[in-house]
């Protein structure tokens, strides 16, 4: 509903001194055509629904007593907008249809199509899915003709809403990109706006319906898709098209939350970053249609966070917020969803159930009042068709009288004629269509039974496909969480460094890439590393790498002057090429690993770095220094005695520090160039960000690799090249 009312006001230009300044000169006027005009501006402008039902009324009776019957069902489509706001569909739907018969008699094109697809949307809202998308069909063809292009991407949104409601995914997003298409011909960027938007959503729905495999594919699309609308709309001031995308936006952190254990808390805190800039807007200029679903997107969030005693008090105050508006009884089944999550995570099955039988019991109002609103629906239906029909007739009739003279003269001689002639041509073709049926027949069900034959060996061979798939995704699944558990949370990571960032994105289910890090004492240790390969055969790798560096930290004395991160790294290497049996004059051999690795010591404040091939990024005081690392692997290398170097570098306050592995500069573009991200452009995207939050700095960076992956002339995004890892430290 809250994504209906949204487009519906798209229409106004909300110019409410604009409106006020109407209604003084409507008052000066005397009862004639020019009152009349002003009035109907006064009613398609003023943001108020009480005000435009009020003005609509006036309109509609000064218009019949006039006689002038397109201000008649203007006033009836005006008066029709302020009762789908209102939710009285019954009247709303009344009015419309008035509107369509009067602008049918007059033979108002754009006029009748515009009603035509106001009364579809009335009729979606009541769930007349079927009849809804005729209409719309109707509205699209007259708009179409007229070559009314804002109007016609208008209807292929609605079209969009209505799909992704009936769970028509692949129909949604073909309208959408119907729209899209038109809209950036256009130049209507506003309609771009929803188009993407739109796109996020029907991704957002299509996710409660989909294998969890491809989950995280379908949130970073609605993800992508949605930041876009979002940009857009800010940078062109349209606040509501950003309070259209917001809602969906912090939701969808959420939902990604759920699927990615290693990032749930920064991604938790992106959820409430997009809540609060929503929440601003709709407090600066106003607008509360946007403030159910961010409040229970902020809600689903405090819950997910484990803040319940914060959620209960937002929950009774959203409540309390929503019954002082009119209609507000209308979203409370919405709230009961977020009560009940809040009971059931914190035990309460009993209050649980009591809410899930109360929002049960408005879902079947609700179904009652859908009912009553079809039933008035047929009515106006009926008695439509029947007022075409009895004009149709009249028409026919007048034509009849016209010709009956000419043709009763000639009708017996040409109509024998023709009688004869079509019953020899019926024989003759009789006789052909039965004989070719009998033999196509004969043929088509020989084809039928081979292709009944290949159609099963099909579906065997699928159904066996699938099981060995499954099988095979079962295991990488459990590898994942393998992994997962091998390596460090978020929270311990925060725990041990602070503030500290983390962007991970394995290529596939599971990755190559890792990150370390432990504590002893007053040493805290950070490692990044790249295993050779991605995938299984990485993550085997990864999870060798990280058993390793466990063994070697605990069977060193980190107190000892001579321990380093230089001399970890030989020891490293020296169990790398032990576990996977390289020899010295080998080197065909060549899995292994690229790793930077810290010690930090807390009391001297002092950090020691040592790399195989992966640097390491100080950003100080605005500027940014590379610590170069070795140019030889963990594995087999032809300097493979040779001692890696160590790095001591004084640490200051507010010093940052990055490690990151090659799988972001390595990723290639969507353009035919096929061009890298590349270590500089990585750079200078940390210097145009570092001064931010982390958590502002990772949703800048995933957005810019987002960006490098899409294609500007089809909104696609290209296979990810490999695993992307990037730790970021503050201290002090």
């Amino acid at each position: 509903m809250l994504t209906v009312l949204i487009l519906i006001t798209l229409s106004t230009n909300l110019l409410a001194q604009d409106a006020d300044s109407l209604i003084l000169v409507a008052h000066s006027l005397p009862d004639n055509a020019a009152k009349l005009e002003t009035i109907d501006k006064i009613c398609r402008i003023h943001p108020n629904v009480d005000t435009v039902e009020k003005y609509a009324q006036i309109e509609l009776n000064l218009a019949k007593q006039l006689k002038l019957a397109d201000y008649e069902a203007s006033a009836c489509d005006n008066l029709s907008w302020a009762n789908h706001c209102k939710l009285d569909f019954v009247t709303a739907m009344g009015n419309r249809m008035k509107a369509i018969q009067i602008w049918d008699s007059l033979g108002r094109e754009a006029d009748l199509a515009f009603s035509y697809m106001n009364y579809a949307t009335t009729l979606m809202s009541i769930e007349s899915y079927i009849l809804a998308d005729d209409y719309y069909q109707k509205s699209f063809d007259i708009f179409s003709r007229l070559g009314d292009s804002a109007r016609m991407t208008r209807v292929c949104q609605y079209l969009g809403i209505l799909n992704t409601g009936n769970m028509a995914y692949d129909n949604a997003d073909e309208y959408y990109h119907r729209s899209l298409e038109i809209n950036n011909k256009t130049g209507n960027r506003r309609g771009v706006i929803y188009d993407y938007s739109g796109l996020g959503y029907s991704a957002l729905e299509r996710l409660h319906n989909q294998e969890s495999d491809t989950n995280m594919t379908l949130l970073q699309t609605a993800k992508r898709f949605l930041l876009q609308s979002f940009r857009l709309a800010d940078s062109i001031g349209d606040v509501n098209g950003q309070l259209y995308s917001l809602p969906k936006l912090s939701t969808a952190y959420i939902n990604e939350a759920k699927l990615d254990n290693r990032r749930r808390s920064q991604l938790l805190d992106s959820s409430i970053y997009y809540y609060n800039i929503g929440m601003k807007i709709a407090d600066e200029y106003g607008y509360d249609f946007a403030f159910i679903d961010l409040r229970t997107a902020y809600i689903n969030c405090l819950i997910q966070k484990k803040l319940y005693a914060k959620a209960h008090t937002v929950i009774d105050e959203t409540e309390a917020e929503i019954l002082t508006h009119e209609g507000g009884e209308n979203n409370l089944p919405m709230l009961y969803q977020t009560r009940i999550n809040y009971y059931v995570a914190i035990g309460n099955y009993a209050e649980a159930y009591k809410y899930s039988n109360l929002q049960h019991h408005d879902l079947l109002v609700d179904n009652s009042k859908n009912n009553l609103y079809k039933l008035t629906q047929t009515k106006f239906e009926t008695e439509y068709a029947a007022k075409i029909r009895e004009r149709m007739l009249e028409e026919h009739e007048r034509e009849l009288t016209h010709k009956i003279k000419e043709q009763n003269q000639r009708r017996i001689i040409v109509g024998a004629w023709i009688a004869l002639v079509l019953v020899s041509v019926l024989a003759v073709m009789f006789f052909v269509s039965t004989t070719k049926r009998k033999r196509m027949n004969s043929m088509l069900d020989a084809k039928n039974q081979q292709l009944a034959k290949a159609q099963q060996n099909l579906l065997e061979q699928n159904r066996l496909i699938n099981s060995a798939n499954r099988k095979i995704m079962s295991g990488i699944r459990y590898a994942r969480h393998i992994q997962d558990v091998a390596m460090p949370s978020t929270d311990l990571l925060n725990s041990i460094f602070g503030d500290c960032m983390v962007i991970f994105r394995p290529r596939d289910v599971v990755s190559g890439d890792f990150y370390w890090a432990t504590q002893i004492g007053r040493y805290k240790a950070l490692a990044v590393a790249d295993c050779t390969g991605h995938g299984v055969p990485g993550a085997l790798l990864s999870i060798l790498g990280i058993s390793m560096l466990n063994d070697l930290v605990a069977s060193s004395n980190m107190h000892a002057p001579e321990v380093s991160p230089a001399r970890l790294l030989n020891s490293l290497r020296t169990k790398m090429r032990e576990s996977l049996r390289q020899n010295a004059d080998d080197y065909t051999n060549q899995d292994g690993m690229d790793i930077a690795l810290c010690i930090y010591d807390t009391q001297a404040q002092c950090l020691q770095y040592a790399g195989a091939f992966r640097p390491l990024l100080l950003v100080r005081r605005g500027e940014l220094i590379q610590y170069e690392a070795d140019r030889m692997p963990i594995g087999a290398h032809m300097n493979v005695d040779k001692p890696f170097t160590n790095n001591i570098i004084d640490i200051e306050d507010n010093d940052i520090v990055y490690l990151y592995t090659d799988g972001i500069t390595d990723q290639f573009n969507a353009d035919e160039d096929a061009l890298k991200f590349t270590a500089p452009r990585l750079r200078e995207l940390i210097m145009a960000n570092h001064h931010l939050p982390f958590v502002q700095q990772r949703i800048a960076i995933e957005t810019a690799i987002d960006e490098w992956r899409t294609s500007p002339q089809t909104g696609t995004m290209i296979h990810q090249t490999d695993d992307m890892l990037l730790v970021g430290v503050k201290f002090g």
